[in-house]
């Protein structure tokens, strides 16, 4: 059996033991509620928070509204936005993301996001 460099393989380096430092927002920082309208008729509430430091760059987002308390939807929409909140936090841009989700073609021939996630993530991208 051929070793995996002899194949032409790719050889993935290993995971690092820590990841890259958490950048750590202060306690009070500035933040904006937006709202959207999904193509199903929902409007969405978010707050998004940015650093201080880089005043048009955010860092975090919540969701505060839109869907039914306690509907699974809703808790999605929340662990999407800590799960965004994260990678803002660790370094990624928005456009970084929302260019990495899905998308479909409208039938105009245009692109839109395929999932409420990517339409959080065009929001964040849109400032």
């Amino acid at each position: 059996m051929l070793k995996a460099k002899e194949q032409g393989l790719i050889i993935m380096s290993k995971f690092h033991k820590f990841p890259a430092p958490r950048h750590q927002l202060p306690t009070r920082r500035l933040a904006e509620n937006r709202q959207f309208t999904t193509p199903e008729g929902h409007t969405v509430h978010l707050s998004v928070g940015y650093d201080p430091d880089e005043q048009d760059r955010p860092r975090e987002v919540f969701y505060s509204g839109g869907f039914r308390s306690g509907s699974q939807l809703e808790f999605q929409v929340q662990d999407s936005c800590i799960l965004f909140s994260l990678l803002l936090q660790y370094g990624l841009r928005p456009d970084e993301i929302s260019k990495s989700l899905s998308r479909v073609e409208l039938p105009d021939g245009s692109n839109a996001c395929a999932s409420l996630i990517g339409r959080i993530a065009e929001e964040l991208v849109a400032q």
